[in-house]
């Protein structure tokens, strides 16, 4: 497969096992022609490269698995808390010590917490990410989560969460959520409640970081230029000091509910709308289905639902989203609209649904969407950091850690028929919901 053409030169590195200074040897990892290479570590750490020289940058990112899915309504947002709190002082170094270290390195470090799992990613200089990971994998390590750092981060996140839910389009996304799971898993905000994270201890977070942070529940993702017999040194240096074991991240029950919209009432001009279709975990050559709907019905101008701002004067902003989580999937409309409009635009919104349904896409759409998707694919993946990103997600969520190349691939074999069938067996009404933020 050719598809990521030239990032630099990327030939392929078999790598020779080199020994440690423990005496251990690293699993052999091999670089392929197209700059990709796995291999999976004594420990259980899956470990995914792209060799690109063409920049001297290493993006990475650390996932593990869970996120909120292994929380409940009681402590929800406890994930968010401790991928935050493991920078925040580990054995050797205090919070503000890590902080002025990263800052003098120059790394972008950030992390995030989402349904499925939680990371750390960051981006440094190519000759200081040996030191960055050091440090990195010292928090993974020796985390001391103190009690102060607790205190002030939470203050931190009840803010960043009361500003969510002021934010009209963040409270509507939430509430689509909440809508279709309830109160559990991936109904469950990822930042928690102002109410659910006061409880939250530090002896809280030190057990959910001993049942979640182990080898087998890691997936490290990284680009550089380092040669592939480096990068994988440095690697098992840092890492191979995890230990194995974590709890498994076990099949939520998802269940959808019989309600199919939520509302909260805003007294303000606009109002936010989102109306959707939640589906069950998509084979992999159903995901570009998405991914193409998405060009066809709000991601561009001139799209679909491009209509209702520019021609029916509806919207303050209007667009489609869609995302795949390990256990489901959603496709979903959102539009921003004058209070006084809010019927119109749902009946609006509900029409395009009801046409896409019922009428499907045309070829000529479909060949629109192919260029548009390959070409937002390509330009995304151009950064190491989305790249790193991309790499993790996919692994994670079961299709492989190349499979972004191969959903560029994929847009040129996709049939018309099938995919309009694709729509029609799956946006069913028992499937969709609406959330409705402001008034109506």
């Amino acid at each position: 497969m050719k598809v990521i053409r030239d990032y630099g030169s990327l030939v392929l590195l078999p790598v020779i096992a080199v020994l440690l200074s423990c005496g251990e040897r690293t699993a052999q990892l091999d670089i392929d022609p197209d700059g990709y290479g796995k291999t999976v570590m004594a420990n259980g750490i899956r470990v995914l490269v792209n060799h690109d020289r063409s920049t001297s940058l290493t993006a990475a990112r650390v996932l593990i698995g869970g996120g909120v899915l292994t929380e409940n309504s009681e402590n929800n947002g406890i994930t968010n808390l401790m991928i935050k709190m493991l920078l925040k002082g580990n054995a050797t170094m205090t919070a503000a010590e890590i902080t002025e270290q990263l800052d003098f390195l120059g790394a972008d470090v950030s992390t995030v917490c989402y349904r499925d799992y939680s990371a750390i990613s960051f981006t440094s200089l190519t000759e200081n990410f040996d030191r960055v990971l050091e440090i990195i994998s010292g928090s993974l390590l020796s985390p001391t989560f103190p009690d102060e750092e607790l205190t002030k981060l939470k203050h931190e996140v009840e803010g960043d969460i009361k500003a969510s839910n002021d934010n009209q389009a963040q409270a509507s996304s939430k509430l689509f959520w909440r809508t279709a799971y309830g109160d559990q898993y991936y109904g469950l905000p990822t930042l928690g409640t102002e109410q659910s994270i006061t409880s939250i201890t530090v002896d809280d977070i030190k057990k959910h970081y001993q049942k979640y942070i182990g080898g087998k529940n890691i997936i490290f993702s990284v680009a550089t230029d380092l040669p592939a017999g480096k990068i994988n040194a440095i690697i098992h240096k840092h890492l191979g000091g995890v230990r194995a074991e974590a709890d498994t991240i076990t099949l939520p029950g998802l269940t959808l509910q019989d309600k199919k919209s939520g509302f909260i009432k805003y007294d303000r001009n606009q109002s936010y709308i989102f109306m959707g279709v939640m589906l069950g975990h998509l084979e992999p050559d159903e995901v570009p289905y998405l991914v193409l709907l998405n060009e066809i019905m709000g991601n561009n101008v001139g799209s679909r639902l491009w209509y209702l701002r520019q021609k029916e004067k509806l919207a303050y902003s209007v667009y489609t989203q869609y995302m795949t989580d390990k256990y489901g999937a959603v496709f979903r409309a959102a539009i921003g609209t004058d209070t006084t409009k809010v019927r119109v635009a749902l009946n609006s919104l509900n029409r395009e649904w009801s046409k896409l349904i019922q009428d499907g896409i045309t070829m000529e759409e479909l060949q629109d969407a192919r260029i548009n998707m390959k070409n937002n694919m390509i330009y995304r993946i151009d950064r190491k950091s989305n790249r790193a990103n991309y790499m993790a997600f996919y692994e994670y969520m079961g299709y492989g850690y190349r499979f972004v190349l191969d959903l560029i691939d994929m847009a040129d074999r996709i049939d018309l028929d099938e995919l309009n069938k694709f729509i029609r067996n799956e946006f069913t009404d028992d499937r969709k919901f609406v959330s409705i933020v402001g008034k109506r």
